[in-house]
């Protein structure tokens, strides 16, 4: 049979598939056999339409399979995975981890014996295909060996984000790129502040009408009948979280690539075997003060949006991955002191105050400079990670005193 004889059932309305073997014949251009009660209706069908509504025909049965048909989710949007840090255990064979009811644990039996460590790390994934639970646990990973002596500090900045002693730097513009999506989500999120203070209000005047323990009125549940539309009218139209996410997970992912790519190109170019860092856990990135002493809120909201977490985060787990060495070391007042001579730098300018002074040595630029200072503390036996700000201060004014 011709594959033709088959496609105009869908136009028709009066004739349709009720096979799934007729049905994938169909899309594949397989000739098929259907039962004689179904030749005389296919027949008289097939006389009556031309050859656009038989390529229509075929068109509408692509598109209702493609839309119709299972695809499988992508990891981690319906929840398909969770880690386990501590909160699991074995007994026998059965499996049991932590859940999100208070004081009850998931137990589930082990298709097969676990062999493996009982410490560490795990993770839990649902296998929404073969309707399973799989446990995940790494046993071994490559580890790259590493012949090379050599020690480097790196400065860690928003304007470029990694500054080595080398003179080398890598991750230049980054702030474009970071300033580009705060200003962007910064103006989306000012753009649905009305409608989130609109919903606050509608919930606000639910509750008014929830409070009496009295049997609503006729006016009354008109009223929050009302009320209850205009809430799904805004969560679905205006302050939906779908597409905003999607976006914004997006934007993330582009920063995340970017410093990966930094982090590498560095590790490739320098090729370190120790990486001294400096330790920005308790440090507080202050703005660029406005004319009536205040933090400017544009600057504050970049300098905020710098992830100094996420971005120590790479380089610890890069370098380990590397076989490198990483060591935090006193941030203090390491881009304010010539690494040469040890004097106090004069001024800070530039597009992004990244060039200095020196009353003995002249220009550098301050990043290279803050480097040199990070990679020298890594022996240093005075300035140690803990010693408070003040007191490297004290130790810095003394030595140029001493010199």
């Amino acid at each position: 049979m011709e594959f033709s004889r088959y496609k105009p059932t869908f136009v028709s309305g009066k004739f349709k598939l009720k096979f799934k073997s007729a049905w994938q014949a169909v899309l594949l251009h397989k000739p098929i056999e259907l039962p004689e009660e179904y030749t005389e209706a296919l027949t008289e069908i097939e006389a009556k339409l031309t050859d656009k509504q038989i390529k229509q025909a075929h068109s509408y049965l692509r598109r209702i399979t493609y839309r119709y048909h299972y695809r499988a989710r992508k990891s981690g949007k319906l929840g398909s995975s969770m880690m386990c840090d501590l909160n699991w255990a074995f007994e026998g064979n059965t499996f049991s981890f932590s859940s999100d009811m208070p004081r009850k644990q998931f137990s589930v039996e082990m298709t097969s014996p676990w062999s493996y460590p009982r410490t560490g790390d795990i993770t839990v994934v649902l296998d929404r295909i073969k309707q399973r639970l799989e446990v995940h646990k790494l046993i071994s990973s490559k580890c790259y060996s590493n012949d090379s002596k050599k020690a480097i500090g790196i400065d860690k900045g928003l304007a470029t984000l990694l500054s080595c002693n080398s003179c080398n730097e890598y991750g230049k513009n980054f702030s474009k790129l970071a300033n580009a999506i705060v200003d962007k989500y910064g103006k989306r999120n000012a753009n649905r502040q009305p409608y989130m203070s609109l919903r606050w209000q509608l919930n606000q005047q639910l509750e008014q009408l929830e409070k009496a323990n009295q049997p609503l009125s006729k006016t009354a549940l008109r009223k929050k009948i009302k009320l209850l539309g205009k809430l799904k009218n805004l969560e679905q139209n205006n302050i939906g979280r779908k597409s905003y996410d999607k976006s914004y997970r997006s934007a993330q992912e582009t920063v995340r690539s970017f410093i990966n790519h930094a982090i590498n190109r560095m590790i490739e170019t320098e090729h370190p075997a120790v990486i001294a860092k400096e330790d920005l856990t308790f440090v507080k990135e202050k703005g660029v003060k406005s004319d009536n002493s205040r933090f400017a809120r544009k600057m504050r909201k970049r300098l905020n949006s710098w992830t100094k977490g996420q971005l120590d985060e790479r380089i610890v787990y890069l370098s380990s991955k590397n076989s490198i060495e990483t060591h935090d070391v006193n941030p203090a007042y390491t881009s304010q002191y010539c690494p040469i001579c040890g004097q106090h730098f004069e001024e800070r300018y530039g597009s992004h105050h990244e060039l200095t002074k020196c009353k003995k040595c002249g220009k550098m630029n301050a990043n290279i400079a803050a480097a040199k200072n990070i990679l020298s503390r890594l022996t240093d036996e005075e300035i140690t990670l803990y010693t408070p700000y003040k007191r490297v201060k004290e130790i810095l004014v003394s030595r140029i005193k001493e010199a």
